[in-house]
């Protein structure tokens, strides 16, 4: 019983943490308009992989994290240069695109889905600290039992969650193309915009 908790622990915490539109969400949109739903499945699945690491980082290594190494607290402190960096970028790729649609130039997609996709997933280090969060606030309140079974069940739970959502976007690009293209258009300024008002947040929390 406890084994299953703890599995449904991560998939309710991957299924959160990817619910809502995001640097990531867009990405398996874009991937899966320009080069097909396959591949994005394949994307999704490079992403989801690593936010498993990601949080088995933050569930199985807790000590390591709050430990000597403060990797925490360092991801805290550079939040916002993060999120800036990321959003500036997001920017910058949105005005070469519409600067590609202008001159009726499409970029040709290069590279490996899968890898693009852990490339990507791993450049969102703040999730680390975001799961660890989360699993905290699962064991304390006894949703997450405290037993190593339950705390490594949790882990593919995690991944399993997160891939169900990002598959999920994969399946609605071709209906977000046909029904929202302004949105798809804008994409990169969606996501830059959203990091932005991510390092805003996180700017007014700490200072």
């Amino acid at each position: 019983m406890e084994s299953l908790l703890g599995f449904a622990s991560g998939l309710g915490t991957g299924v959160f943490i990817c619910l809502l539109p995001g640097m990531l969400n867009m990405q398996v949109v874009s991937t899966s308009i320009r080069i097909g739903r396959q591949k994005g499945y394949v994307f999704s699945l490079g992403m989801a992989a690593v936010i498993g690491l990601q949080a088995a980082l933050a569930v199985l290594f807790a000590d390591l994290l709050t430990g000597d190494l403060q990797v925490v607290p360092l991801i805290k402190q550079y939040a916002v240069q993060i999120l800036v960096v990321l959003a500036a970028g997001f920017v910058v790729k949105g005005f070469t695109a519409r600067a590609a649609r202008k001159a009726h130039v499409e970029k040709h997609y290069t590279g490996d889905p899968f890898l693009r996709g852990v490339m990507m997933s791993a450049m969102n280090v703040l999730n680390i600290p975001f799961i660890f969060a989360i699993a905290g606030f699962l064991v304390a309140n006894n949703y997450l039992p405290a037993t190593h079974t339950a705390r490594i069940l949790y882990v593919p739970g995690v991944a399993c969650g997160a891939l169900a959502i990002f598959c999920s976007y994969a399946r609605l690009a071709d209906w977000i193309r046909r029904n929202a293209a302004f949105f798809t258009r804008n994409i990169y300024f969606f996501v830059g915009g959203l990091l932005a008002v991510g390092a805003v947040v996180e700017a007014v929390r700490i200072y």
